[in-house]
């Protein structure tokens, strides 16, 4: 009789204490796969941003090079207001894959306005909000240049702090909260810089 009655609970399936173990672990399972998620996505995104601030970089020393150590005066005026605006990006279109009739133009932006532009679509404006924070116009790249000609870059304002540099040219963006960070700050926070701390200590 005990057996017959242990068959018919086997036949009966899993009890309900069973069925919540079961749902308790597959739901501990898909919250651990989302937090895994979002921190690889985020770290892909902040490496995208990285690269772009680096190629940026790399187009404006190029075109240095190339004009014989003269800037067009697209990206003089442009670095009076420090962005990387649809001017100053049309300068560098013969180093840079640039497209301004799409999000370039606006200017050069971070990956996480580029996607918002590319939702938004014909409707997309300075002041559209990226959902990761912010606006449009404050994910445009920012960047400094030696406009003197001795290979340094002295006083760009980097979130609010002086930073001098010897280069060609300093490229940085805020990171997906679209606030640049005050620099010694921003440098553990999110925000992407063309150049490392100890550069900043050549300047005398």
């Amino acid at each position: 009789m005990n057996f017959a009655n242990a068959k018919r609970r086997a036949a009966a399936g899993f009890t309900l204490i069973e069925m919540l173990i079961v749902i308790g672990i597959i739901t501990v399972l898909v919250a651990a796969s989302i937090v895994s998620y979002s921190r690889v996505t985020a770290s892909a995104e902040k490496a995208r941003c990285s690269e772009l601030v680096k190629n940026v970089h790399s187009a404006l020393v190029l075109l240095y090079n190339d004009n014989s150590g003269a800037w067009p005066r697209a990206l003089i005026n442009g670095q009076a207001a420090g962005r990387l605006d649809e001017r100053a990006c049309a300068a560098l279109t013969k180093y840079m894959p640039l497209d301004l009739t799409g999000y370039d133009r606006f200017g050069i932006v971070s990956p996480w306005a580029q996607q918002a532009i590319k939702q938004l679509g014909s409707r997309a404006t300075l002041t559209s909000r990226v959902p990761t924070g912010g606006t449009v116009e404050d994910h445009i790249l920012r960047y400094a240049i030696d406009t003197e000609g001795n290979g340094v870059i002295r006083d760009a304002v980097v979130g609010g702090s002086s930073v001098s540099l010897r280069g060609t040219a300093m490229v940085w963006c805020c990171g997906k909260d679209g606030i640049l960070e005050e620099y010694e700050k921003g440098l553990k926070k999110d925000d992407v810089y063309s150049w490392t701390r100890g550069e900043t200590q050549k300047v005398q």
